[in-house]
C-alpha cells in the first residue's frame, strides 16, 4: 500500500466515526482511483509494446554461433552429466594453454601499485603524459589506447610485421576492431545513392557476416548469400566463393568490374580476409595475398585483413623469400594506403576474456591521396576514432596493462605453444580421414570436412553431441551446408586425443 493510504487509515482509526468515515471514503476514493490508473497503464503498457519493434536488421542478422552451439550441447547435456570426461569440444576457436607469466606480473605489479598509491588521478593527463605509470588503472585511458601498449605495439608491428610507423588503435578484441572498420568505411548511400558493399568469401567467419548484417540490413534477392546458406540476405553483404578455401580472385575482379562506377568509384567498398583462415584452417601464401592487394588497390576498395590467426601459418606460407630482404618480418603485413590490418591477443597469446585487438591503418600518404595531404590511412584513422569513442571510449585499460607484459614474453613463446599443436591437429585429420573432402589444418586451428550429400550439417552436429559427446561446428553456421568445421587447439594433448576418438567413431558410424 501507498504511504499516503496508511497515513490515512491511521488518522481514520483515531478519530470520530462521522469523521473516520470521510477519511475512508478518501481512502476507498483513492484507492479505486489507483486502480484504474493501473488498469489503463497496463492497457495503455501493452498497446505501446505491440508497437515498440526492434530493429529489422538486426532482426535479419545471423544468431551468434557460440550460442547456438552452447543450446545444441545444453540438449544433451544431461545424458553426459555422469560421465566422468563429459562433453569434449571441438567446437569453439579457444586454445587450451593459459597466458605467459609475463602477463600475471604486469596484473600483480598494476595492482599493488595502485593500492599503495595515494596519488590524486585527476594529476594524470588522459593523454598519459604527466607520469602514468600505472596507478590510475580505474580511469579512462586514450581513445587509442594505453601509451605505452601504443609504443611496443608498433614496435612489434614493425619488426614481426614489417609495418612502419603506422596509426594504432587498440580494442576490445579483434571483433570490435573489424565493427570500427564496418561503420568507418561503409555508406549508406554512396555517392552514387547504393548501399556501400563488403566482400566476404564463404565459407565466412560468422561475426565479419553479422556485422554487416546489422549496419548495411536490407533484403535483397540480387546481393544474397549463395544458394542453400542458411542467413538472412543483404544489401551491403557480397558472398564469393572459394576453392579448397582459398577465394576466387577471378570472381573478385569481376564483381569490382560489375560494381565500379563511371566515376572511378565502386560500390564494392571493401573486402575482408581472414588469414590464415577462421573457418577454413587454410593458409594464404604472401604471393597470393600480393595479388588480391594489388586487385583491390587497382579498383581503389579497402582491402581489410584479419590476422587474428598470425602465429598459426603452420606452413609458413606468408613469408617473404629469404633473397628479397635480410630480416624478414615473421609474418609480413602490407604497408599501403588503402590496406587496413587487424590483430588479437585473444588467440596466441590466450587473452580471450580479456578483450584486446588492435587495428593498423598506414601513415603513408601517396601522391593520389586527398588534397590535404594526410594519407587515406590517416584520414580513416581519424575518421574511426569518432566509432571508437563512440563504443567502448577505450579498452579497458587493466586489460592493456596485461597485454603490455603478455608482449613482453615476445612471439618465440608464442609459438612453442602453438607447436604443441602438432599432435593434435594429426589426431584430428586421422579422425577426419574418411570423410569425403578435408580443407584446412596447415593454418589457424581448425580443419573442415565434407559430409556425404544430402546430409543436415546441425542434425549430424547435434547427434555426435547426442551419442557420442563430442562438439564441433555445423558448415551451416559459417555459410557452408554439409561441412563440419573442427577445432583442435581447444583441448591439450591427452584430452584431444580422446575427442578424436569419439569423432572418429561418430564419422564412421554415423556415415554409414
Amino acid at each position: 500500500m501507498q504511504p499516503i493510504l496508511m497515513l490515512l487509515l491511521l488518522l481514520s482509526s483515531q478519530v470520530s466515526p462521522n469523521v473516520a468515515f470521510n477519511y475512508r471514503s478518501i481512502i476507498s476514493h483513492h484507492y479505486l482511483l489507483h486502480q484504474n490508473t493501473r488498469f489503463a497503464m497496463s492497457t495503455f503498457s501493452n498497446d505501446v509494446c505491440n508497437r515498440l519493434p526492434t530493429s529489422r536488421r538486426n532482426i535479419q542478422t545471423l544468431d551468434p554461433c557460440v550460442i547456438l552451439m552452447k543450446q545444441i550441447i545444453s540438449q544433451h547435456a544431461s545424458k553426459w552429466q555422469n560421465d566422468p570426461d563429459g562433453i569434449y569440444s571441438l567446437a569453439q576457436g579457444v586454445v587450451y594453454w593459459r597466458p605467459p607469466p609475463t602477463m600475471y606480473r604486469a596484473l600483480a605489479n598494476a595492482a599493488n601499485n595502485n593500492l599503495d598509491s595515494t596519488d590524486n588521478a585527476s594529476r594524470f593527463g588522459m593523454d598519459g603524459a604527466t607520469g602514468d605509470d600505472g596507478r590510475v588503472i580505474h580511469t579512462y585511458c586514450p581513445d587509442e589506447g594505453y601509451p605505452p601498449l601504443l609504443d611496443a605495439l608498433k614496435d612489434k608491428l614493425q619488426r614481426e610485421n614489417g609495418l612502419q610507423n603506422p596509426h594504432v588503435m587498440v580494442t576490445s578484441g579483434a571483433n570490435q576492431a573489424f565493427m570500427n572498420c564496418v561503420l568507418t568505411l561503409l555508406d549508406e548511400k554512396d555517392e552514387m545513392g547504393h548501399i556501400s558493399k563488403c566482400v566476404i568469401f564463404e565459407p565466412y567467419y560468422f561475426n565479419h557476416v553479422m556485422a554487416i548484417q546489422m549496419v548495411r540490413g536490407g533484403e535483397s534477392s540480387k546481393t544474397t548469400l549463395a544458394d542453400g546458406i542458411d542467413a538472412k540476405p543483404v544489401q551491403g553483404l557480397l558472398v564469393g566463393p572459394t576453392n579448397n578455401g582459398v577465394p576466387d580472385l577471378h570472381w573478385l575482379r569481376l564483381q569490382l568490374e560489375k560494381y565500379r562506377y563511371g566515376s572511378g568509384g565502386n560500390a564494392v567498398r571493401m573486402v575482408a580476409l581472414v588469414n590464415p583462415g577462421n573457418p577454413t584452417g587454410v593458409a594464404l601464401s604472401y604471393s597470393y595475398l600480393e595479388e588480391i592487394k594489388e586487385l583491390t588497390k587497382e579498383f581503389g576498395v579497402w582491402l581489410v585483413m584479419d590476422n587474428t590467426y598470425e602465429h598459426f601459418d603452420v606452413s609458413k606460407k606468408n613469408s617473404l623469400p629469404i633473397s628479397d630482404i635480410e630480416d624478414a618480418p615473421d609474418f609480413p603485413c602490407f604497408d599501403e594506403e588503402h590496406v587496413i590490418n587487424i590483430f588479437s591477443f585473444s588467440k596466441g597469446y590466450s587473452m580471450a576474456g580479456f578483450r584486446v585487438g588492435y587495428v593498423a591503418l598506414s601513415s603513408k600518404c601517396s601522391s593520389s591521396s586527398s588534397s590535404n595531404k594526410s594519407g587515406r590511412g590517416t584520414v580513416a584513422y581519424e575518421e574511426m576514432l569518432k566509432v571508437q569513442d563512440t563504443i567502448a571510449i577505450c579498452t579497458s585499460r587493466i586489460s592493456q596493462m596485461a597485454a603490455l607484459g603478455a608482449l613482453q614474453a615476445g612471439r618465440s613463446w608464442v609459438l612453442e605453444q602453438v607447436a604443441t599443436l602438432d599432435a593434435g591437429r594429426n589426431l584430428i585429420l586421422d579422425a577426419m580421414s574418411s570423410m569425403e573432402q578435408i580443407i584446412g589444418g596447415d593454418g589457424a586451428m581448425y580443419v573442415m570436412g565434407k559430409l556425404p550429400d544430402g546430409v543436415n550439417d546441425k542434425e549430424y552436429a547435434s547427434k555426435l553431441i547426442e551419442l557420442y559427446g563430442v562438439a564441433v561446428i555445423p558448415g551451416s553456421f559459417c555459410g557452408y551446408p554439409g561441412w563440419l568445421r573442427v577445432c583442435y587447439s581447444n583441448l591439450p594433448r591427452d584430452q584431444c586425443k580422446v575427442a578424436a576418438m569419439r569423432l572418429k567413431k561418430g564419422l564412421t558410424e554415423l556415415c554409414k
